[in-house]
């Protein structure tokens, strides 16, 4: 019997990722964050046709990250999904500084969807990341702003954002309200061009709230081509002022 409803279709996914990279051998993955990074994207791309940060975009937002300075040591992510994209984080962190990651380097990504986090955490630790990314569960401000009273987090050099829209604008500002951002972090989003997130490319592109003292970005939209050669777009914001 079809799935009756978009969040049954992302369950059943989620079973069909899970059994795909068990039914591996675990040395595959063990360890190597990009392979199993690889091995979801080509599952999402042949297999379950499961809409994830590919790697295209993927490349963009590393180039980004590679070029920081100082270099990125706090992550975060709105929207978890299947881990995908954590996973890649987590390596592009480790790449940057090495085996021996420093204790205060972290990814936190956050999820609603219990099923995901479960995955997400399996497959993070199968990769040997758990120590480097953190899944928290429930709506991201929530987790962000409890981080920030914890005084786990006190700034945030890249976030991420790929859940609804609809928040990303919101998000964004509560980053700028609790004070996390820092000359020259970059605020990431994607699908600003399908289904779109009007307001918040506005605002990005508009250089932020235009007051003095807030936050200042500057935002450019980096163009991938989709396997349907049709354009996918990755915002990248930096912010050039506090």
């Amino acid at each position: 019997m079809p799935p009756s409803n978009l969040q049954d279709v992302f369950s059943q996914r989620a079973d069909e990722l899970r059994e795909y990279i068990f039914t591996q051998p675990a040395s595959t993955f063990t360890n190597n964050p990009w392979a199993l990074a690889n091995a979801i994207d080509t599952f999402a791309s042949e297999k379950g046709h499961m809409m994830i940060f590919k790697d295209k975009k993927l490349d963009a937002a590393r180039a980004q990250l590679e070029a920081q300075q100082p270099a990125p040591r706090t992550i975060l992510e709105f929207g978890t999904f299947v881990g995908k994209s954590a996973i890649a984080w987590g390596a592009i962190l480790r790449d940057i500084h090495g085996e021996n990651v420093p204790a205060d380097v972290n990814v936190y990504t956050f999820e609603l969807d219990p099923k995901m986090v479960a995955l997400s955490r399996d497959l993070i630790e199968l990769a040997g990341i758990a120590d480097v990314v953190h899944v928290l569960e429930g709506p991201g401000s929530d987790s962000l702003k409890k981080l920030h009273t914890d005084g786990a987090v006190t700034s945030v050099d890249m976030a991420f954002f790929d859940h609804w829209e609809k928040f990303y604008l919101p998000d964004l500002q509560l980053i700028e309200d609790l004070g996390l951002w820092r000359l020259g972090s970059l605020a990431i989003a994607d699908n600003t061009d399908f289904p779109g997130a009007p307001d918040y490319l506005r605002y990005v592109k508009d250089g932020g709230r235009g007051i003095e003292g807030s936050v200042k970005y500057e935002s450019t939209s980096f163009e991938t081509d989709s396997k349907q050669g049709k354009p996918n777009i990755v915002e990248v914001s930096k912010i050039v002022a506090i």
